[in-house]
C-alpha cells in the first residue's frame, strides 16, 4: 500500500488548457480559486463560498462570514434543477426506507450529543454535526448494500451512490465521485448515479434470455447509463449558469444477474472489482495519468507518489471531451463479490489482491456475509487509514442457487 493519497482532479490538457489539477500529496489541501466580485469568501483560505455553505469545501473551516441553509432532508440532496435529479421510483431504485441516516435536527453531535441545528452545527457546543449526506447506508436486498461516507479530511461528501434490484433479480450498483476541483460536484455525482441506476434497473434484460443475448444487452445498457449520467451532470452545470469549471464526476457501475452474468463499466478512476471466492480477481483500469504511468512501465508504488497520479483523463460533465465508459462482461461466474467503490477506498489497497484480502479480513471481523456490515467495515478501515477522501463502497454478493444453503449457514459456497 502506498502512502500517497490524493484527490481526484481533471487532466488540464483536456480542458482547453486550463490547469485544473489538484495537489495530490498526502494531507494537502487543493488550492482553491479566490473569491471574486460580491461572492463570500472563506476567512481561512480565501476560497469562494456558495450560498448555503456552513463550511468551506476547500479547507473545512466554518463559513462564519457566509449565509447558511438547512441540511438536506435525505442523504442525497438534489441539484438546483429538480428534474436533473428527480428521485427514481421505488420500483427502479432502492426504497428510501432501506437507507439508514441521521435525521436533520436529531441529537447527533459526535462531541456532546446535542441537537444539530439547520446550519449544520451543534446548538449546544458549536461543533459541526453529522449531516445526512455525511454517511448513509443503502440496503435494498439481502445480497446488495452500500455505504457512502464523507471521510475525515474533507468537509463535504462529494461521492454519489445508487443501488437497486431489478424485477429480473439483477443487482445494480452505481458510484460516482465528484471532482474536488470543480465546485458543486457533489450535486452532479448524486444526480448522475441516480440517473444511471434508474436506467439500468428499468431496462434490465429478462433472466430467461440467452446468455449471449444478455451480455450484448447489458453491454449496451451500461453504455447508455453512462451517457444518461453525463447528460444529467451537464444539466446540473446548466442550472448553475454554465460555470467555467463545471461540476464533474467519475462513473462506475456494476450488475450481477441471477445466472452469474457480471457486467461493469467505468469512466474515470472509480473502480469495479469482481472478487470471486476462488481468488481470480478482475478489476477495471483507471482512466488516469497514474494508470498511464503504470502502463508505460513505472512501478505502481512509484507512480502513486507522482503529483499527477489522481489526475483523471475521462470524466462526466460539461467540459469532458471523452465521457465514454469502458465495459467488461464475465460469466457465468461462481460465488463471489462485485465491489464498486470510489478512490477513497482503493487508495489504501491499490491492487485487487490487497483489496480482496481486506474484504476477507472484514468478513472475519463481521462474522457474516451481510454486505451492509461488510461495507461499513471497509469504510471504517479506510477512515482508520486516514480518511483523506470521501469513501463509497457498494457490495453485491453472487451465490449460485446450488450453494445458497451453504451461504445461509455462514460458509462460503462453492460451485
Amino acid at each position: 500500500m502506498t502512502d500517497a493519497v490524493g484527490e481526484t482532479s481533471k487532466d488540464a490538457t483536456a480542458v482547453n488548457g486550463l490547469d485544473t489539477s489538484a495537489n495530490s500529496s498526502a494531507g494537502g489541501v487543493a488550492a482553491a480559486p479566490a473569491s471574486s466580485g460580491g461572492d463570500a469568501a472563506c476567512g481561512a483560505c480565501g476560497a469562494a463560498l456558495r450560498s448555503g455553505d456552513a463550511f468551506c469545501e476547500n479547507c473545512g473551516a466554518a463559513a462564519s462570514g457566509g449565509t447558511t441553509g438547512s441540511p438536506p432532508d435525505s442523504p442525497v440532496g438534489s441539484p438546483a434543477d429538480p428534474s436533473a435529479a428527480a428521485p427514481p421510483t421505488p420500483e427502479s431504485v432502492s426504497n428510501p426506507a432501506s437507507m439508514s441516516m441521521p435525521a436533520p435536527g436529531a441529537p447527533n453531535c459526535r462531541a456532546c450529543g446535542g441537537a444539530v441545528l439547520d446550519d449544520g452545527f451543534c446548538g449546544t457546543c458549536g461543533e459541526r454535526g453529522r449531516l445526512p449526506r455525511d454517511h448513509w447506508l443503502e440496503a435494498p436486498a439481502p445480497q446488495l448494500a452500500g455505504v457512502c461516507d464523507k471521510g475525515i479530511r474533507h468537509a463535504r461528501n462529494e461521492d454519489g451512490m445508487a443501488l437497486g434490484v431489478a424485477g429480473t433479480g439483477a443487482s445494480v450498483a452505481v458510484v460516482c465521485d465528484g471532482v474536488t476541483t470543480a465546485p458543486q460536484s457533489d450535486r452532479a455525482s448524486l444526480a448522475a448515479a441516480r440517473a444511471a441506476a434508474a436506467l439500468l434497473l428499468d431496462a434490465a434484460p429478462a433472466a430467461q434470455g440467452s446468455f449471449a443475448a444478455r451480455i450484448e444487452r447489458w453491454t449496451a445498457l451500461l453504455g447508455e447509463a453512462c451517457r444518461s449520467a453525463n447528460e444529467v451532470a451537464i444539466g446540473v452545470a446548466r442550472t448553475l449558469g454554465d460555470p467555467p469549471e463545471p461540476p464533474s464526476c467519475t462513473f462506475a457501475a456494476g450488475v450481477v444477474d441471477p445466472d452469474g452474468l457480471v457486467a461493469f463499466a467505468w469512466c474515470g478512476d472509480s473502480r469495479v472489482y469482481w472478487l470471486p471466492d476462488d481468488g481470480n480477481a478482475v478489476v477495471s483500469v483507471d482512466h488516469s495519468l497514474g494508470a498511464a504511468m503504470i502502463a508505460e512501465g513505472m512501478d505502481p508504488d512509484e507512480a502513486a507518489r507522482q503529483p499527477g497520479f489522481h489526475t483523471i483523463t475521462r470524466w462526466l460533465g460539461a467540459d469532458s471531451v471523452d465521457p465514454h465508459a469502458e465495459v467488461v462482461t464475465l460469466g457465468p461466474v461462481g460465488p463471489g463479490w462485485l465491489l464498486v467503490c470510489s478512490d477513497g477506498l482503493w487508495n489504501y489497497a491499490p491492487d485487487a489482491t490487497a483489496l480482496a484480502g481486506r474484504l476477507a479480513a472484514a468478513r472475519a471481523e463481521v462474522g457474516s456475509f451481510d454486505p451492509g456490515a461488510l461495507a461499513e467495515a471497509l469504510v471504517a478501515w479506510a477512515n482508520g487509514c486516514g480518511g483523506h477522501d470521501n469513501i463509497t463502497v457498494a457490495l453485491a454478493r453472487y451465490q449460485p442457487s446450488t450453494t445458497a444453503d451453504a451461504t445461509a449457514s455462514g460458509q462460503p459456497g462453492r460451485p
